[in-house]
């Protein structure tokens, strides 16, 4: 029992997990989207700080302002491979945000403010599976605040830095057999927080090459007298901890990550990228959560083992004519989940995702619109605390559009 109220918990400020690579969601700009998911070299409109904040002083305006949205959709289908019992998830439609404005008082400083929601989303497994003890349904909501400063040197070489201050919310709802009775829990808070910096610098060796790295830190996220409630739970325990607990206390980590980036402008109109981003998932190797009631408290704790994990990106960009960029990308990125830790609150699986996008320039105003199919690896799991096993397939798709205004 104690180990099976624990999974509740794993997703609670964590980001999305309809991404297959861990949680992130590389959401935080349509062009960077539609390259492969990359961004630490990109330097068009105010969105980039997010991804590289050096890249801010190289935006070739004095005031930027970036917004955008994404439509998400992803499924996972379960399947017991001794009973062949089949079940899979329906899913609103995701719908992450951005925002980002920039001002250069001189010429090579840059001031930035930025607003994401890398990590949200709704999975819906219903109460009618296999693992309805493991989990029901799971909502999530985050946001990243960041101020950005960043200061061009010269020509090739810039530096920035970012603040972040992070914001989260879920509502988890389960299943928990309870002497022959199916007592359902729901966890809810409406904040956790936690903060962190996002550091980078942006490198122009040659005026046909750029390279970017960054890296944004941890963030330590915080819930506290977040809100417990059972009900249908027999008489006999409803006295009883972790039955009577009203609130809850958790602590988790965001991992690190670092990206490093590099283009080539091959001819006037045709740009190529790739990036490496590697991700600190080895600082999610358990999970502590007290349940708390008063003076009471039930302190429990989870392993999940998480990897340390490299993801790739590839993409194109042609400037098809001085109004219109066609643009491609592909993005790999590998599961930190193993299978003897693996359940289905997170349908993490190593995952391939094929970008495309569109991007018109007309005048100081742009347009970008693009459109991405997420499949995952097939893959079979065994968790061996709750001993709920399986096959998991997930796939998926994106779509954005994004608007900026770049004012000289």
């Amino acid at each position: 029992m104690k180990r099976n109220l624990l999974w509740l918990l794993v997703l609670l400020v964590f980001p999305s997990a309809i991404y297959a690579g861990g949680y992130r969601v590389s959401l935080q700009g349509v062009r960077q989207a539609a390259l492969g998911a990359q961004g630490a070299v990109l330097s068009h409109d105010a969105s980039v700080a997010f991804f590289n904040p050096a890249a801010l002083a190289f935006v070739d305006s004095k005031v930027s302002i970036a917004v955008g949205g994404f439509g998400v959709g992803l499924t996972s289908k379960y399947q017991n491979p001794n009973t062949l019992e089949k079940h899979e998830t329906d899913n609103p439609l995701g719908t992450p945000i951005y925002a980002a404005a920039s001002y250069k008082p001189t010429e090579n400083l840059a001031l930035g403010v930025s607003f994401t929601t890398p990590f949200g989303s709704t999975i819906e497994w219903g109460d009618q599976w296999a693992g309805k003890y493991v989990i029901d349904r799971i909502e999530l909501k985050s946001y990243f605040f960041q101020p950005t400063v960043a200061y061009k040197f010269n020509d090739w070489f810039g530096v920035g830095v970012g603040y972040i201050m992070a914001k989260g919310a879920v509502n988890i709802q389960r299943q928990v057999a309870v002497g022959g009775t199916d007592a359902s829990l729901e966890i809810d808070t409406k904040e956790g927080s936690g903060t962190g910096y996002n550091i980078g610098v942006f490198i122009k060796p040659d005026p046909k090459v750029t390279v970017g790295i960054s890296y944004r830190s941890k963030v330590k996220m915080e819930v506290e007298n977040g809100d417990v409630l059972w009900t249908n739970t027999p008489s006999l325990v409803q006295g009883a901890m972790p039955f009577a607990a009203t609130n809850f206390n958790a602590e988790l980590p965001l991992p690190y990550e670092a990206l490093f980036g590099l283009s080539y402008q091959v001819t006037p109109k045709l740009l190529v990228l790739g990036e490496i981003g590697s991700v600190g998932w080895e600082e999610y190797r358990k999970l502590d959560i007290e349940f708390v009631n008063g003076s009471d408290s039930y302190d429990a704790l989870s392993t999940q083992g998480y990897n340390h994990t490299f993801n790739y990106s590839l993409g194109a960009e042609y400037a098809a004519s001085d109004v219109v960029d066609v643009r491609v990308g592909y993005k790999y990125d590998a599961s930190p989940s193993p299978g003897e830790h693996f359940n289905p609150q997170t349908p993490t699986t190593n995952y391939h995702a094929f970008t495309a996008g569109l991007g018109a320039h007309l005048g100081s105003f742009n347009v970008d619109l693009m459109g991405e199919y997420i499949q995952g690896e097939e893959r079979s799991f065994n968790n061996i605390e709750s001993g709920f096993a399986g096959d998991l397939l997930s796939t998926g798709f994106v779509f954005g559009l994004g608007l900026s205004y770049n004012i000289q």
